[in-house]
């Protein structure tokens, strides 16, 4: 009887403890995600439209397959409004499959991505622009919508591009036989109507050449940061000092562990070598950038920011301008015969400028071989 009675018990405790378990997903439900900024400085607008998942295991490892992120059949298009809300125009997105991408937890072969081709004037910077999506096999429909950021209203201060224009992108001297001194360049430009977040990027291109005859025409990106205006309206005046020095042990740092360097003969650039590079951001790509920024307190957790309605993600607006200069003589010099940058075989091309330097600098040769 006893030996009955714990034989029930121990059945009663297993179905017992099966009816406690429990899932740990609620019920998958499909939720749109876009990513998408408008920029009417650009000939070509791309649009990620992608779609939420989830996994009875590790979600990681489902991030790999095309599939689970992408769908298959969408019908997408922008349209137009105007300042009293009236439709003016809408054009309809194509998707195109891009390839060569970085590497992450995300499919690497290839990834599918909309775009509208806007040749010059498509868009008119007082007006609204609304993406509208639907997936028909989903019975879904979602949209987001965003003003311009005014380009026309973005520009450098005229001080700032005469001095490009006339003595180059300066910091550093003429002298290398007495102690580097080196020049901190300060950039200036206006606030423009719906601009934010404003982020100035200077590029310095250059050619690699080999020994084995090839070449290969690069760039180096440097973010020298952003800053928020005080509001959208623009006017306000905005700067941002280079500093010199900075600027060659950027260039170290980004060389320093290039494996090919054994195979590289000389390193040359044109006239137009450096380009500042400014955007500005509209309100809702800020407060997207500011939640997701990393966080500096104890408190971990972030609000979740989205202008998708039925959806989640940014749909936003952008643009960009540029300013292109040469290099002083003494930048040439310092970059290419200079203790911080000299191993890395930077050589000038411009015979005018070689002749230049040499004279300045007392017979130092920066010239390729």
């Amino acid at each position: 009887m006893k030996n009955t009675f714990w034989i029930v018990i121990a059945i009663v405790g297993i179905f017992s403890s099966c009816e406690t378990d429990f899932e740990l997903n609620a019920p998958y439900k499909t939720i749109p995600v876009i990513y998408g900024l408008l920029d009417q400085s650009l000939d070509t607008q791309f649009i990620k439209i992608n779609k939420s998942y989830l996994a009875d295991v590790n979600n990681a490892n489902f991030a790999s397959i095309n599939d689970c992120t992408q769908f298959e059949y969408i019908i997408a298009f922008l349209e137009e409004y105007n300042q009293n809300n009236i439709l003016t125009g809408s054009d309809t997105l194509q998707e195109i499959m891009i390839g060569n991408l970085d590497p992450g937890i995300f499919y690497e072969d290839s990834q599918k991505i909309y775009f509208l081709e806007t040749p010059s004037n498509s868009f008119v910077e007082n007006h609204t622009y609304k993406l509208n999506v639907n997936v028909p096999e989903k019975n879904l429909n979602f949209n987001a919508q965003t003003d311009l950021v005014n380009g026309t209203g973005l520009i450098f201060d005229f001080l700032s591009k005469i001095t490009l224009q006339l003595n180059g992108f300066r910091c550093a001297d003429n002298d290398l036989s007495t102690t580097d001194k080196y020049f901190d360049p300060r950039l200036d430009w206006k606030t423009t109507l719906n601009g934010k977040r404003y982020e100035l990027i200077l590029r310095f291109a250059y050619v690699e050449h080999f020994l084995n005859g090839d070449t290969i025409q690069k760039f180096i990106d440097w973010d020298l940061g952003d800053q928020t205006s005080v509001n959208t309206d623009g006017g306000e005046s905005m700067f941002k000092v280079v500093s010199g020095s900075s600027f060659f042990e950027m260039l170290k740092g980004r060389l320093s562990s290039y494996d090919l360097e054994a195979q590289v003969e000389k390193r040359t650039f044109n006239s137009k070598a450096i380009e500042f590079i400014l955007t500005a951001g509209n309100e809702d790509l800020n407060t997207y950038m500011q939640i997701n920024e990393p966080v500096t307190s104890i408190v971990t957790e972030r609000p979740i920011f989205t202008n998708v309605e039925n959806g989640i993600g940014l749909f936003g607006s952008k643009f960009s301008r540029s300013l292109k200069s040469f290099m002083s003589n003494g930048t040439v010099l310092e970059l290419c015969r200079g203790q911080i940058t000299s191993e890395f075989k930077f050589c000038c091309d411009s015979t005018e400028q070689i002749i230049a330097i040499s004279n300045l600098s007392g017979g130092e040769q920066v010239g390729c071989n």
